[in-house]
């Protein structure tokens, strides 16, 4: 049996590692909105963050497709072009349906 004073550091320690991993994650969150930021226009920057939060997996995809999209293209992308993009996504992601009898 450990000794109290091992149990509450280690809880401690583990406490601290999972700040520090939301942390990074966080950092890491901001960094790809800036850069989503730079290459997108507004209105198309204001609907991929409604995506991230109706569905984080197809804003990931998407995410990766726009800074491909930018480095082809070399400008910002329109709002009209990732509604393309995210409709071509979605089209390749297998849609559940649900059937009452």
């Amino acid at each position: 049996m450990k000794p109290l004073g091992e149990g509450i550091e280690e809880a401690r320690n583990k406490k601290m590692e999972q700040y520090q991993q939301e942390l990074e994650e966080k950092k890491k969150e901001e960094k790809i909105k800036g850069l989503l930021r730079m290459t997108l226009s507004t209105e198309a920057y204001e609907r991929l963050m409604n995506v991230r939060i109706v569905n984080p997996q197809l804003y990931a995809m998407a995410s990766n497709q726009v800074f491909n999209l930018y480095q082809k293209a070399g400008r910002k992308l329109s709002e009209k072009e990732l509604l393309s993009l995210l409709k071509a996504l979605k089209g390749q992601q297998k849609e559940t349906k649900i059937t009452f009898k």
